[in-house]
């Protein structure tokens, strides 16, 4: 099956320490992931133990680490003083992430968008999310000291590439899924 051939396949040593994005792809539906459910308990184990038997002798190794933040993408409808004033899910989110890795890019190629100023844009679950992520791992516990100024400098990225009217929480669902014309484009 799909799932059993990609989770199968041999990877590289150092693939299993690696972060990061792996591949866009369509979820199953829950119909369809039921027949899998076993083979993934069995196999996360197994890779989840492979991993600590290889890692657990390492000492003195960097320790670098970061964040993920889950930003919606809204439009607000109507004046804040109108009966009808709403918000709708803005399924705009790979239109945002083409102008945003495309910025990112263009700060490359001038010479800047390095370390604390690079940011990483990835798609999250629905066409209404992203994920941002610092462009390079933080490194010990002094890299704190800089994660509060990079998450701002995603955030101001981001409502940088919404259109007038649209806001990017920092939310993972939408209490008015399901309700009547709760997004746009319909």
């Amino acid at each position: 099956s799909r799932v059993q051939s990609s989770l199968a396949r041999p990877r590289p040593a150092r693939a299993a320490a690696a972060m990061g994005f792996l591949r866009e792809s369509a979820p199953l539906s829950w119909e369809d992931s039921q027949a899998h459910l076993r083979f993934i308990r069995e196999h996360g184990l197994e890779q989840f133990l492979a991993v600590f038997q290889r890692c657990q002798g390492i000492s003195a190794d960097p320790f670098k680490w970061g964040d993920e933040v889950e930003h919606g993408i809204f439009r607000l409808t109507g004046g804040a003083d109108q009966a009808d004033r709403s918000v709708k899910v803005a399924l705009r989110s790979p239109e945002v992430l083409r102008e945003l890795r495309a910025a990112e890019e263009k700060l490359r190629a001038a010479g800047g968008g390095r370390g604390e100023e690079a940011c990483t844009w990835m798609p999250e679950f629905g066409r209404w999310m992203l994920e941002s992520t610092p462009g390079e791992p933080f490194e010990g516990v002094g890299g704190l000291v800089g994660l509060e100024a990079q998450m701002a400098l995603r955030r101001r990225r981001l409502a940088a590439a919404l259109r007038p009217g649209e806001v990017a929480p920092t939310v993972t669902s939408m209490p008015l899924f399901g309700v009547a014309d709760f997004c746009e484009p319909r």
